[in-house]
């Protein structure tokens, strides 16, 4: 699955850089800056783009974390939890043994 997923980062990676590459002309951004007046600035769209593509590609990436991490604590949690049952039930299969054994051992045998 993961030879996939870079395989297709790979494949949008090389199609927005040319369509970035086409696109050579210049663009005006405006930005509000608060009072009246408009900021104005002259970039070339393939800057535009790439930023614009490498934003979305952190946001996203940021997101993936934010999940990895809440999953890597779920699981710590849930060995943790195992971990805690498992120390019960050996506890609980140590004293089922000690009730188990007879106080005559011979009595056992001889039947």
């Amino acid at each position: 699955m993961s030879t996939l997923k870079y395989i297709f980062f790979i494949s949008l990676i090389i199609l927005v850089s040319l369509f970035a590459a086409k696109n050579m002309h210049t663009v005006e951004v405006h930005f509000y800056d608060g009072s009246s007046a408009d900021s104005t600035i002259k970039v070339p769209t393939m800057v535009l783009v790439s930023c614009a593509f490498g934003f979305g590609f952190l946001l996203a990436w940021f997101f993936e974390l934010f999940a990895h991490f809440k999953l890597k604590v779920e699981l710590r949690e849930k060995q943790k939890n195992i971990e805690r049952l498992e120390k019960e039930l050996s506890r609980s299969n140590q004293s089922a043994d000690a009730s188990v054994e007879p106080d005559n051992p011979t009595s056992l045998s001889k039947n």
